[in-house]
């Protein structure tokens, strides 16, 4: 069975290669959006610059080892389609990585809806989610990397990887929709504070909706073709979604910072200068407020 799985080389290698070329992409807009980041916020928190640090340490390390794989079955083993059917080594340690790679980001968002809704429950369940969906991971990546037989993994743990698209897809799509929520119950009668938090919304939905699309590219093509390496064209592009919407949130906030100072206290009679009428914003990360 697993050598009828090998039907087309192209779909084998086309998608492949069509994902590292994209990866490639994104990595470079990472790398664009990490030196901006640095520029605009160099007093930011250790702990900010960590994982900023710590998502691109593992892309670079994400992109070399899917440039090896690719290496591996356009060259190594040209003329031998029936060695497509087995993962590449470097592939399967990309598989593992890929897993903390995508889990730092979520954590991060899940972190900044905890700061907007002070809300155990959701987030529990969100962090429920994400952690599913990272310990999902990395037995996808751990079984691929001891069995190697792509068709065998996809037969035998065909619940474990629908499983990982549904809790990634659906911790994503909560947070967005929650953000989303907390900040519309924000909005007042003036008409600048509404417009701050529309931008504010379409900036939460644009970064969840990238990630979210990815994922869902890559669930309904494994679970229409799961026999070829469409899916993993996808999944390659993956990390660098989730690395980019990370910088992205991270670097809006120079957006914001031209547009409205932070919030020093909320106790108007020990800060004079506060406009009695002014507007208190949460945006996750601060309290901001907004003259109207």
């Amino acid at each position: 069975m697993a050598q009828a799985a090998v039907t087309d080389v192209r779909t084998l290698l086309g998608p492949m290669a069509v994902g590292s070329v994209l990866s490639g992409v994104a990595f470079g807009c990472a790398i664009v959006q990490t030196y901006s980041y640095y520029q605009r916020f160099p007093r930011d928190s250790g702990y900010i610059k960590a994982l900023v640090n710590f998502e691109m340490a593992l892309q670079t390390i994400h992109l070399v080892l899917l440039l090896a794989s690719l290496w591996h079955m356009v060259v190594t083993i040209y003329g031998n389609p029936g060695a497509l059917i087995l993962f590449p080594q470097y592939m399967n340690v990309t598989l593992i990585i890929c897993g903390p790679i995508a889990f730092a980001p979520q954590a991060f968002f899940i972190y900044r809806l905890w700061r907007l809704s002070k809300n155990s429950a959701l987030v529990g369940f969100c962090c429920m989610l994400a952690a599913c969906r990272f310990a999902f991971h990395l037995i996808v990546g751990i079984t691929a990397s001891r069995v190697r037989d792509i068709a065998l993994v996809i037969d035998q743990w065909r619940w474990c990887i629908t499983t990982m698209f549904v809790t990634s897809i659906a911790c994503d799509a909560i947070v967005a929709v929650a953000v989303t929520y907390i900040l519309r119950m924000q909005r007042t009668e003036f008409r600048r504070t509404s417009w701050i938090i529309d931008k504010l919304i379409f900036y939460s939905v644009a970064t969840g909706l990238v990630t979210i699309g990815g994922e869902l590219a890559q669930a309904l093509c494994f679970w229409a073709m799961p026999h070829n390496y469409v899916w993993l064209g996808f999944y390659a592009l993956e990390s660098g979604l989730y690395t980019n919407s990370l910088l992205a949130a991270l670097n809006t906030r120079a957006v914001f910072n031209r547009t409205w100072p932070i919030q020093p206290s909320t106790d108007h009679s020990t800060n004079p200068s506060y406009p009695r009428s002014a507007t208190q914003v949460n945006t996750g990360d601060k309290v901001r407020r907004i003259s109207p």
